[in-house]
C-alpha cells in the first residue's frame, strides 16, 4: 500500500476511534458491531419476506443466502490470510478497544463485506427503505473502525467486494424469479 494512503488511512481511524469518542458511541457502536443484537429482527422479516411474497420470497432468501454463503469466508478466509494486514489494535498505540481485539487480519471487514452484501438485496426489496439500508450498513461499517478493529480502508474495501459479490447474484435470483414467473409485474402490466 503507498505509504500516503497509508498514512491517511491510520489518521482517519485515529480520528474516528480516538478523537471522536463521545459516550452515546460508547454504548451505541459496540451494540451495532454485534450482529447478534439483529437475530430476532431478521428472523421477523424473513418471515415477513416469505409471508408477502411466498415462493419469490423464498429464492430472494436462498440467494441472500448464497451470497452471505459467499462473501463470508472468501473475505474471513481467503482475502484476510492473502492481504495479511494487522488489525490496528495489534500495530498502533492508545487504541480505544471498545470490544475484544481479534487475533485474525483486518484486510478486509468482513462485517461490512456481509452487511453491504445483504443490504444490496434488502435494498431491491424495500425499495422505499434503501437509504436507511444502506445507512444501516455504514453504521455497522463505521463501528467498527470506532470500536478500534478495523482501519477506514478496510470497511471500504469489504463493503466494495459485498457488493461486487452480491451484484451478480441478485442478477442471478432475477433469472431464476423470471424463469419460474415469480417476478412482479413491471409497472403497467397486469
Amino acid at each position: 500500500m503507498a505509504s500516503w494512503l497509508e498514512s491517511l488511512d491510520t489518521t482517519l481511524f485515529c480520528l474516528i476511534n480516538q478523537a471522536g469518542q463521545n459516550s452515546f458511541f460508547d454504548w451505541f457502536m459496540p451494540f451495532m458491531t454485534d450482529l447478534n443484537n439483529f437475530t430476532y429482527i431478521l428472523a421477523i422479516l424473513g418471515a415477513y419476506i416469505l409471508w408477502r411474497e411466498r415462493r419469490g420470497g423464498l429464492v430472494f432468501l436462498v440467494f441472500v443466502g448464497l451470497t452471505l454463503a459467499i462473501t463470508d469466508p472468501f473475505s474471513s478466509r481467503l482475502l484476510k490470510e492473502w492481504v495479511g494486514r494487522i488489525r490496528p489494535c495489534h500495530v498502533l498505540e492508545e487504541v480505544r478497544l471498545l470490544n475484544g481485539c481479534n487475533t485474525v487480519y483486518s484486510f478486509p471487514s468482513t462485517h461490512a463485506t456481509n452487511i453491504f452484501g445483504a443490504a444490496f438485496f434488502l435494498a431491491q426489496m424495500f425499495r422505499r427503505l434503501a437509504p436507511l439500508i444502506f445507512v444501516i450498513a455504514a453504521v455497522v461499517g463505521y463501528s467498527r473502525i470506532y470500536i478500534g478493529v478495523h482501519y477506514p480502508l478496510d470497511v471500504i474495501g469489504g463493503a466494495a467486494i459485498g457488493l461486487l459479490i452480491a451484484w451478480p447474484m441478485r442478477w442471478l435470483k432475477d433469472r431464476v424469479m423470471t424463469r419460474l414467473n415469480l417476478s412482479p409485474p413491471k409497472k403497467g402490466e397486469k
